[in-house]
């Protein structure tokens, strides 16, 4: 390719702006967001950004992330060159979860099918996973064992990426192949139902039941803890957090105002940025 290479840093500075237009989109709709994950951490330690954080993720009540959608599919001319993919929107799409893109740039991801994405963020949705604790476990370990299955069906090749146990590793091979045979349109199905069977409105657990990132049991949240959202700076701006960040990024990931050990400073993700000709 004979475009310039992104830097990590422009990465991020291109994710902050379209961070900061769907928070104007849902400031202007009246949709609830919070930021997530790596994201979340970020606005608490470091007011921004991790320094080797490559995207930035949201997540949002289903039904506010399905009103998204529908708002990004309305204003498709005005919102360009602003983009959202999704499993409804583009067959060719091999994720559960939606992302919105600048089609000014164009990346290279390594192991998966080229479908047009450029920079962008992560939008994971909340749907309800029951109302007692062993109920949301249930749920979310049974969507969680669907939505690998799901991600190692739209990989081109087998490789081991981010899993580091042995054991994990072993069954990942066979795993792999059995995915290809059921394909990723199975597991949208069966993982659509799953989002389906209680109301996100009814419950006193929720979490992301389409990706399997956040390790199991780890993202089952009580509902209360998100509430309606704060505003915390972010960079120079300021952007909603979940009521209770506390409670929720201790369950994600323990101790989380203790940054890793300087070897662990990578991005997660594999690809590389360019802007489009």
């Amino acid at each position: 390719m004979n475009h310039k290479e992104l830097s990590l840093k422009d990465i991020q500075q291109e994710s902050l702006k379209i961070l900061i237009k769907i928070h104007e989109i849902c400031q202007k709709e009246n949709l609830t967001y919070y930021l997530a994950y790596g994201s979340l951490i970020g606005a608490i330690r470091n007011n921004g950004i991790i320094p080797w954080d490559d995207d930035i993720d949201i997540m949002m009540p289903r039904t506010d992330y399905d009103k998204l959608e529908v708002y990004f599919c309305k204003h498709k001319e005005e919102l360009a060159p602003l983009q959202m993919f999704g499993p409804k929107l583009d067959e060719r799409y091999p994720y559960m979860i939606n992302r919105i893109s600048n089609h000014d740039y164009v990346i290279d991801t390594e192991n998966e099918e080229n479908y047009g994405l450029g920079i962008f963020i992560d939008i994971y949705p909340l749907d309800a996973l029951g109302n007692t604790l062993k109920e949301a476990e249930k749920r979310k370990g049974r969507s969680c064992r669907l939505a690998s299955l799901c991600f190692l069906s739209t990989r081109l090749a087998f490789t081991k990426g981010n899993t580091k146990s042995t054991l994990k590793l072993l069954f990942k091979l066979p795993a792999f192949y059995f995915s290809k045979i059921m394909g990723k349109k199975h597991y949208f199905n069966v993982l659509e139902r799953i989002s389906k069977e209680q109301r996100y409105s009814d419950a006193d657990y929720v979490g992301c039941i389409v990706w399997a990132s956040d390790d199991g049991n780890k993202g089952v949240f009580k509902k209360k803890w998100l509430g309606t959202g704060k505003l915390h700076q972010f960079e120079d701006y300021e952007f909603y957090i979940p009521d209770d960040y506390d409670s929720i990024l201790k369950k994600l990931y323990g101790d989380y105002m203790v940054p890793p050990p300087e070897s662990e400073w990578i991005a997660h993700h594999f690809y590389k940025a360019y802007r489009r000709k």
